[in-house]
């Protein structure tokens, strides 16, 4: 990191804001349609979907489905359906109850709010094709977020500088005091080649467990 003082955090969205609790998600799915699980199974599936995604985030021919939100629906149920053990009837359930699944990590809400009170303006940049407000909405985080950057809406898709430069005019930060925070190497890491250094966080599958923002608020000089 830079010696300048952090002014504004850039946060990516799924898998690093908020994810999936794979009970609650696969889990409940596949209870709607009377489908039985093995011991584990609810997680596995949920643990392929992820890696997945993280596989074909840049993928020239997947990067469609971050631009378009028709083309991202499809794009996820074909996903789904290429987990072993998910048929069409239970890739549709998944599909259809994804979203109201989707929570913020046991250390979202106050890494956000000790961000905010502490002065430090936050973007959310997500290579995505559907309007991720309504999560934070839904838990009470969208005044926390001073601007979404949405790959549908912008047109550029991480790792494309364009999408950070974006970010970074939506609100009025320099390279230099923005720090970008995300799970993916090679997606969320992109933001460097923009001038914005990158912390990239180890995968953590369940929202109930913390997401070590204490690196974060360390990096942003913000107390805990």
């Amino acid at each position: 990191m830079t010696a300048n003082r952090v002014t504004t955090v850039l946060f990516d969205f799924a898998w690093t804001l908020f994810a999936s609790d794979s009970e609650r998600w696969v889990g409940n799915a596949a209870a709607s349609i009377d489908r039985a699980l093995a011991a584990g199974e609810a997680r596995r599936i949920a643990g392929d979907f992820a890696e997945l995604l993280r596989r074909t985030a840049t993928d020239p021919a997947h990067i469609a489905r971050d631009l378009d939100p028709q083309v991202w629906g499809r794009a996820i149920l074909a996903v789904l359906e290429q987990i072993p053990g998910v048929d069409p009837a239970l890739a549709s359930v998944l599909h259809e109850t994804r979203v109201e699944t989707i929570e913020p990590y046991a250390d979202t809400a106050a890494t956000l709010s000790a961000l905010r009170d502490g002065g430090v303006r936050i973007g959310v940049v997500s290579n995505v094709g559907w309007d991720i407000r309504t999560c934070f909405a839904r838990h009470g985080l969208d005044g926390h977020v001073d601007a979404f950057v949405l790959s549908y809406e912008v047109g550029f898709v991480k790792p494309d500088p364009r999408i950070w430069v974006a970010a970074l005019e939506a609100l009025d930060a320099a390279p230099g005091q923005t720090l970008m925070v995300g799970d993916h190497p090679a997606a969320d890491g992109g933001s460097v080649s923009a001038g914005i250094p990158a912390l990239i966080l180890p995968m953590v599958g369940s929202p109930a467990q913390k997401r070590g923002f204490e690196h974060v608020l360390r990096l942003a000089q913000v107390p805990s």
